[in-house]
């Protein structure tokens, strides 16, 4: 009630964006150096098929037939740039301005695409129905062009009526009327690119034509979904990154033990 009843004229400009379009682009920057800090670290872990989820391996000794790999969220919350890129002020005030309230950072993924014969089902038209409230901000860390699996997003879809049931997954004609009525965005950039989004609009990543991306994502809610963890997984007292815990205690809650 509070968010329908709020005024246009109170939300900040990428949250007015997002209000309108779904999506509001690059609000924080990431240059070279960060993303090849960050790139290098989430390279020091073993990633999973998501299909075989017991299935670990190096990024560089990657099954011929995985076409999508993922990384541990307890692994990247090793990474510092990677924490501190979630508690950015900006993105928590723009979820702020949207819903009146802080988020708690519910999940953080990274992964891999690449080219294959078949798209899996985030790689068709869906809505992310997990939770109230969700925003998603996403950091490529490679250079994504039209053949790289680029995300794309039906622009103000947040706000159209649309059948998506939880966890079902639409091709290209099912959407049609929609894009015709509002267009779609595609997103594309070199690494470092960077977007937020209401998950609730229509949305899919392209599956890789040529070349393999890899994506970071932060999921922020206030109510847990089931991607966050079902109990603390990390010890802040014994963590190397104590202080970006305890200054952002509110936002780490669920995943961290205090």
């Amino acid at each position: 009630e509070a968010s329908f009843f709020k005024s246009k004229k109170k939300f900040s400009n990428y949250a007015l964006l997002i209000s309108e379009n779904s999506f509001a682009e690059n609000l924080i920057n990431i240059d070279t150096n960060l993303v090849s800090n960050i790139k290098s670290s989430i390279e020091n872990f073993k990633c999973h098929d998501l299909e075989s989820p017991n299935i670990e391996f190096m990024i560089n000794e990657k099954p011929i037939d995985c076409n999508l790999a993922y990384y541990q969220t307890k692994d990247l919350y090793k990474i510092k740039e990677v924490l501190e890129i979630a508690t950015n002020d900006k993105l928590i005030a723009t979820f702020n301005n949207l819903y009146g309230c802080d988020p708690i950072i519910d999940y953080i993924g990274a992964w891999w695409s690449f080219p294959n014969n078949s798209n899996h089902g985030t790689q068709k038209w869906h809505r992310d129905m997990d939770s109230l409230n969700i925003l998603k901000f996403f950091v490529y860390l490679t250079d994504v062009d039209l053949d790289s699996g680029p995300h794309k997003i039906i622009i103000g879809s947040h706000r159209e009526k649309f059948s998506a049931g939880f966890g079902s997954y639409h091709q290209d004609k099912d959407v049609k009327s929609l894009i015709k009525k509002n267009g779609y965005k595609v997103f594309i950039g070199p690494a470092g690119t960077n977007f937020m989004e209401d998950i609730f609009a229509v949305h899919k990543g392209e599956m890789p034509k040529k070349n393999p991306r890899l994506a970071l994502e932060v999921l922020y809610s206030r109510i847990q979904s089931p991607l966050s963890p079902k109990k603390p997984f990390i010890d802040a007292k014994n963590s190397e990154f104590f202080d970006i815990f305890i200054k952002n205690k509110d936002l780490f809650k669920n995943i961290v033990n205090f």
